[in-house]
């Protein structure tokens, strides 16, 4: 995984280097794993198919992390591995794999109330991609 936590006032600021597109969605799902499960470890029980498109590759990040976030507040889903049937700049054709929070198996994290727009950056770097994303606590 490539990411690191920031500093940030009130709530979790995270950075994300990747040297393709598919390692920078890769990380995202990682992430949300232990944002949502913490060090528990989550198996992959179930499988789901999402699908996304958006005017360019920072909206499709966003729009992938809210929809796993949307999955875990309305499903109990939490991921654990993405496979990506399609990604480019634009679109995403992904399988996530996961289960069910299980309270006596995972911990209680703080809640993860939004992914938003404050300071979020995704670009294009010589070597690979960059992110940084902030995570409403």
């Amino acid at each position: 995984m490539a990411y690191e936590f920031l500093p940030h006032t009130a709530d979790i600021k995270v950075a994300f280097e990747a040297e393709t597109l598919q390692e920078l969605f890769a990380d995202g799902t990682a992430l949300m794993s232990g944002l949502l499960a913490g060090s528990s470890p989550v198996e992959a029980r179930t499988e789901r198919t999402v699908r996304l498109k958006a005017a360019d590759t920072g909206e499709l990040f966003l729009g992938y992390l809210r929809d796993l976030l949307y999955e875990y507040a309305g499903e109990s889903m939490l991921p654990s591995t993405a496979s990506f049937e399609r990604l480019s700049e634009t679109e995403l054709v992904a399988r996530i794999a996961g289960e069910e929070i299980d309270p006596e198996r995972h911990e209680h994290q703080p809640e993860v109330k939004a992914v938003t727009r404050h300071d979020f950056v995704v670009e294009a770097r010589e070597g690979g991609w960059y992110a940084e994303v902030v995570f409403d606590v």
